[in-house]
């Protein structure tokens, strides 16, 4: 994605535009699954007045929206991502690989929903841990 298209996005969701806001998606498309922490780390050389206080206030205001998604795992601070389609993850319990795994995410909300007493079940938020293919050998 382009810094246009992050730009539209903020507009339709009816957000000002501002640098930070532009650079913390930009490197949550570069780098993926990123903490707090290391988003304010690697936008702080870009952004120079950013504080760390902005970025989580930012990462909060563009998670209420349904642009970002926080994602938790067993070892790691809270970490986030941008929100484009439904997927679960996978974490690997040895190395702490954290990726992403396409699923029918409405396929299995309405499987779930079936075998459940459940009206109605509105989004999915799935981790998966194991082992992954490089830390097995």
């Amino acid at each position: 994605m382009s810094k246009a298209v992050f730009t539209e996005i903020l507009k339709e969701k009816k957000l000002k535009i501002t640098p930070q806001r532009i650079a913390i998606l930009e490197e949550l498309e570069k780098n993926g699954h990123s903490s707090v922490d290391d988003i304010f780390n690697r936008i702080k050389p870009k952004v120079p007045s950013v504080s760390l206080a902005t970025v989580y206030k930012n990462i909060l205001t563009l998670q209420s929206v349904n642009i970002l998604k926080s994602v938790k795992t067993p070892t790691h601070k809270q970490k986030y991502e941008i929100n484009i389609k439904p997927h679960v993850h996978l974490f690997c319990k040895i190395c702490e690989n954290l990726e992403d795994f396409a699923i029918d995410t409405k396929e299995f909300q309405e499987y779930c929903r079936k075998q459940s007493s459940y009206h109605c079940i509105e989004e999915v938020s799935v981790l998966l841990t194991g082992i992954c293919k490089k830390c097995a050998k």
